[in-house]
Order: C-alpha cells, then structure tokens, then sequence
C-alpha cells in the first residue's frame, strides 16, 4: 500500500471508530477500545481517540477495561494496544487508580519497560 493510500485509509478507519459505540449494554466493547487504543497512538490523526481517554480518567469502568487489556497476556492479539493501554492509565485519577495497587504492581514488574505504566517513576502510594 502506498503512503498516501495508507494515511486515506488511515483517516478513515479513525473516522470509523469515532463513530462506533464503544459501549454494548451499558459495557465497554472490548474490541473497540483494543482499536481505540492501537489507533490513538497515530499522534497525527489519533489525537480524537486519545481525547476519549483523557476525557474519562474518572470513569472506573474504563480503567478496569484497560487494566484487563494490559494484563491479557495471550498470544491472541498484538501488543500495540497493551503498550497503549499503559501510556493511557497513569492519566486516570489517581484516587480510582489506588484501587487497582494490586494489579499496577504487577504490571509494573513486566520485563518490557513499555508495558509499565509507570515508566517514568512509580507514584508513592503504589506499594504503599
């Protein structure tokens, strides 16, 4: 695929996802949130999906539904939404975050630096 038939399709499949119910009964849809994730990381034209997350740091229901993403260590899918789910939970607040301790922790020892969500310095509360 050339680059410019690339970035069309690109756009489009943005668009698509902007435009598809992240949530079925009342449910995060977890296949959505995976593309939402893997495609908000085009910082050209993913800046829209990324703004979904950023606009739902309080929502406890999206957090759980990106720890599980970080966490689904299977073969099944590709890492590049679980890499994106780590740069995105350290934007949730931190008073929904301190309920996941257990499950931060864990993450934080992964062997694959990308994949901690806490990169760049683990807060103080963390194994506290």
């Amino acid at each position: 695929m050339k680059n410019f038939d690339y970035n069309i399709w690109l756009k489009r499949k943005i668009n698509e996802l902007i435009n598809t119910n992240v949530k079925y009964n009342e449910k995060y849809n977890e296949e959505v949130i995976r593309e939402y994730l893997i495609f908000a990381t085009y910082t050209d034209v993913g800046g829209e999906l990324l703004n979904f997350f950023k606009k739902n740091t309080y929502d406890e229901d999206l957090l759980k539904m990106l720890l599980r993403i970080l966490l689904d260590e299977s073969e099944e899918y590709s890492n590049d939404a679980r890499y994106s789910a780590a740069r995105i939970i350290p934007l949730f607040d931190s008073s929904i975050l301190k309920k996941y301790k257990k499950e931060l922790s864990y993450a934080q020892n992964y062997s694959i630096i990308n994949l901690r969500p806490f990169s760049k310095g683990e807060p103080d509360w963390l194994y506290q």
